[in-house]
């Protein structure tokens, strides 16, 4: 074992959490097998984050301080959350209500160009991206605006036609190049009414008559709370959208909450969305914040819930070959989560939501999800919100879900090989109205290196109270010898920045050994191999 951990056992409880332990009995051995000569899925873009906060370019006159009080002071933090893949750190522009919410106006990428004005402009966004060396990915007004301005927007950051107005718009601020974002999204949640554009009679739902700069006329009566409706809509977009770049991008659309019980469900969300849609998009995005009176508030639900989202991926997975009428594959895309939509519950501090995050990018990596978002990277200095990687905004407190982030970003390769876990601890949880579920506590993501020469795995140890003997059993490789281990555990599953530690050492190993594994930890491996794997 890497690290002792002390933990406080009173019938079955955590310091205050409901657990059941459940499983095989204490000193039984887990057993986990990888076999790293069956491929199962390429790893796509899933370490990234939303940008939820302000941020200036350095030479702004009117924010001259933008680096020490806003965004930018997270840049050095989140370049080192770039994968050892090789992949870049995934930010999607995210800092303004893109869409608006309960019918207010939402993104007017123009107007955000005035440097008075508190949104951040795409360019702000774009040389924010450059910074921190990552990938960056925009969403459109869908909500309160047209496809015309989507049309501009794309124009304006791809656009090479000197005589167009939005490419001269980009000239004249300064920006000779277009940036050349290949990844954008229609909008988000448009399948909630809380989002502006659901509903027709709100102040700017763009399907209101009455609304309050004209609307959409083209679609007045026909608001998106009907995936007909969007759908249709949806593909106009699509249309002015890739007429104005001349580059090829990849656009995904809003699809369904993670357990698919918007726009009629499953099947009626598929066959709508995917169905009507399908040839016009690349993705289908998705939204998955399980903590909640619905799906369980307690640690062994959170904990539990990515399994939960693996079967829901394998039922759209499957309804999408069903439904897929040409060659075309639609990747699951824009896959936006933290635990829950309220930030400021203790529950988003915690090392558990550490655990969670990892176990969800887990997840994510297995099932082929070419991209995805933990929200957010930061909220304001001072702001006590869970939606950040660091606590109170304070970039030297990174809370657990950063370096829990960073764990799997170091311990990532460039495709997902065979595993198997077997023997591991169960744990069952309450699963609030949703009704009781149990799970496995032990999980693994491992895969293998581009070069073939280095075998990864992330172990989760999700058992609140039992570390977890394991028998290890590598096939397929020639381990080299040694592995290179780091942990991030603590005290408790409550333990928040500063309370959690991360531990690292060099271990001899074979292609069969024994490890233990700390009740409540991320552990991450780096296996180097003597000869690639075939």
């Amino acid at each position: 074992m890497v690290l002792a951990v002390c933990v406080m056992l009173v019938a079955g409880v955590v310091l205050g959490r409901a657990f059941s332990p459940g499983g095989p009995a204490v000193g039984a051995a887990a057993r986990m097998v990888v076999d790293a000569r069956q491929q199962v899925t390429p790893i796509g873009d899933i370490v990234g984050a939303v940008i939820n906060e302000n941020f200036w370019s350095a030479d702004d006159p009117v924010h001259p301080n933008w680096h020490g009080n806003y965004l930018g002071r997270t840049i050095a933090r989140v370049r080192d959350l770039s994968p050892s893949n090789g992949r870049k750190f995934a930010v999607r522009f995210g800092q303004t209500l893109t869409d608006g919410q309960w019918g207010k106006d939402g993104y007017d990428w123009q107007a955000a160009f005035d440097p008075k004005r508190w949104d951040t402009s795409v360019d702000e966004f774009l040389d924010y991206v450059g910074l921190v060396g990552g990938e960056p990915y925009l969403g459109v007004n869908f909500g309160s605006r047209t496809a015309r301005e989507a049309g501009g927007l794309v124009a304006y950051v791809n656009g090479t036609d000197p005589n167009n107005q939005f490419v001269q718009m980009r000239i004249q601020r300064g920006r000779e190049e277009p940036y050349n974002v290949r990844h954008w999204i229609l909008g988000f949640e448009q399948y909630g009414q809380w989002v502006t554009g659901n509903l027709a009679n709100r102040a700017f739902d763009f399907a209101n008559p009455q609304a309050q700069h004209g609307g959409d006329p083209e679609w007045f009566g026909k608001p998106s709370s009907n995936p007909q409706f969007f759908a249709a809509r949806a593909a106009q977009f699509v249309r002015e959208m890739r007429s104005a770049s001349t580059i090829p991008i990849e656009i995904s659309t809003p699809f369904n909450n993670w357990d698919l019980t918007y726009w009629g469900g499953p099947e009626d969300s598929v066959k709508a969305i995917a169905g009507g849609l399908g040839d016009a998009v690349d993705g289908l995005a998705l939204r998955f914040y399980p903590a909640s009176p619905v799906h369980g508030e307690t640690d062994a639900d959170l904990l539990g819930r990515p399994e939960t989202l693996a079967d829901k991926l394998d039922m759209l997975r499957t309804l999408l070959l069903r439904e897929e009428q040409t060659d075309k594959k639609l990747a699951i895309s824009d896959v936006e989560y933290n635990n829950r939509y309220g930030g400021t519950t203790d529950q988003t501090h915690q090392l558990v939501n550490g655990l969670f995050v990892a176990d969800t990018l887990r997840v994510l990596a297995s099932k082929g999800v070419s991209s995805a978002f933990y929200f957010a990277i930061s909220a304001p200095a001072g702001n006590g919100s869970g939606y950040s990687y660091f606590e109170q905004g304070d970039v030297e407190r990174a809370m657990p879900t950063y370096l829990a982030t960073q764990l799997v970003a170091r311990h990532l390769g460039a495709e997902v090989v065979a595993s198997d876990v077997s023997r591991s601890r169960v744990a069952t949880a309450d699963g609030g109205k949703s009704g009781s579920f149990s799970y496995p506590t032990l999980t693994v993501l491992p895969s293998l290196s581009s070069d073939r020469k280095t075998l990864y795995l992330v172990v989760i140890n999700k058992h609140l109270m039992y570390d977890q003997q394991t028998e290890v059993n590598l096939q397929g490789v020639r381990v080299s010898g040694q592995a290179q281990i780091v942990t991030l555990t603590g005290l408790s599953p409550q333990a928040q920045a500063g309370e959690v530690s991360v531990s690292e050492s060099i271990r001899g190993i074979g292609n069969s050994f024994t490890y233990s594994f700390p009740a409540h930890s991320v552990t991450g491996l780096v296996i180097p191999l003597s000869v690639p794997v075939p």
